[in-house]
């Protein structure tokens, strides 16, 4: 796996238990961990992001969600259900999203993730509903 630097970011967030932010600073990832921290580092066969003016920020990554899900997080009835109970209560709701439940519930769950750290997803939206909607 080749090695990526990103350069000169403006600041980087390191959610260390000090709080420390660096500022102009370079980080060199080598095989998907990072493997420096530095003012200027030297790595002539990295693939290069010029962070210059970004802040770069630690992210979590969520690789299961359902975002339509998060216009009925709280219907009675389904909060404390097992999941065949669960499912029996939302199905009937979900069956009549179309795109506007769709877009709002996505711009939503997309907001809450992001507040939340979260800075990658994969929705699993059902490919039944695309076919039916």
């Amino acid at each position: 796996m080749p090695e990526t630097l990103i350069r000169s970011a403006d600041v980087i967030v390191t959610m260390d238990d000090d709080g420390a932010a660096l500022r102009s600073a370079d980080i060199l990832i080598r095989d998907g961990v990072i493997a420096e921290i530095a003012p200027r580092i030297d790595a002539p066969d990295a693939q290069v992001f010029d962070a210059a003016g970004k802040i770069v920020t630690p992210g979590l990554v969520n690789t299961h969600h359902h975002l339509y899900q998060t216009l009925t997080r709280a219907v009675p009835g389904a909060q404390d259900a097992l999941l065949f109970g669960w499912l029996q209560r939302l199905y009937p709701i979900w069956a009549r999203f179309g795109p506007e439940e769709m877009y709002v519930s996505t711009q939503v769950g997309l907001a809450e993730l992001a507040l939340s750290g979260c800075t990658l997803t994969s929705d699993h939206l059902d490919p039944q509903w695309r076919a039916a909607g």
